[in-house]
């Protein structure tokens, strides 16, 4: 299978998991900012989509590699996630036929990134080459015909999969708290004669957990009160 064949299987298969259509995953090619006294270059996406609900747009970037044997390695990974900080994208996909090293996995739960290995399930030999509205147009065709899924597709990470230890003190399962209060211990104060009767409470202080980004990564601050 050629390179712009199995990318075209990819956008196939992101269209068919998101809803989409093929011609709303795009290829583009995006031009980095230029600072002045420095050269300009562009960023090459693979595939490019958008999704959102009713408050937000989320850009989503991929990068699909077919490979004979060798396995996406480290830096493939971590040069999918410079390119994703450069283009401002929410999250980024790898997408391969072959599996990921262990170093390649690593840098993906690190940095959110998700990991999908998709083959593609017919004769590939079907595919027109070097036209890709040609390929699509045969992708969608064999589809018709097959009673079974053109591809196969295992997940081997989805990002930001993050795993909650069990408490020591309890066997029982706890849903963290989405919202954290925490009460100081009460100081005594003086009280005046004529206030004997008066009581003191202890100050608040309120911490919130941090909202994580893309990168999975949590940032955030306790204000007191």
């Amino acid at each position: 299978m050629k390179s712009e064949q199995y990318e075209e299987l990819c956008r196939y298969f992101i269209a068919t998991k998101t809803g989409l259509t093929p011609e709303q995953v795009k290829s583009v090619t995006i031009q980095n900012p230029k600072r002045e006294d420095l050269p300009a270059y562009k960023h090459q996406i693979d595939l490019y989509w958008e999704t959102g609900d009713e408050i937000a747009l989320y850009l989503n970037i991929a990068n699909a590699k077919w490979r004979g044997e060798d396995k996406v390695n480290q830096p493939d990974v971590m040069l999918l996630q410079q390119v994703r900080q450069k283009v401002s994208a929410h999250k980024a996909f790898m997408i391969t036929n072959v599996g990921f090293t262990a170093g390649a996995i690593a840098v993906a739960k690190d940095e959110g990134i998700a990991l999908h290995i998709v083959n593609p399930t017919f004769n590939v030999s079907d595919l027109p080459t070097n036209d890709r509205d040609l390929i699509q147009t045969r992708l969608h065709a064999i589809a018709s015909e097959s009673t079974q899924p053109i591809f196969s597709h295992r997940i081997e990470h989805r990002g930001l999969e993050f795993t909650s230890k069990p408490s020591q003190t309890s066997s029982s399962v706890v849903s963290p708290a989405r919202h954290e209060t925490r009460v100081l211990a009460q100081k005594p104060t003086r009280t005046s004669p004529s206030a004997t009767n008066r009581t003191s409470c202890g100050g608040e202080s309120r911490g919130g957990q941090g909202w994580r980004s893309s990168g999975g990564r949590g940032f955030g601050s306790n204000v007191n009160k």
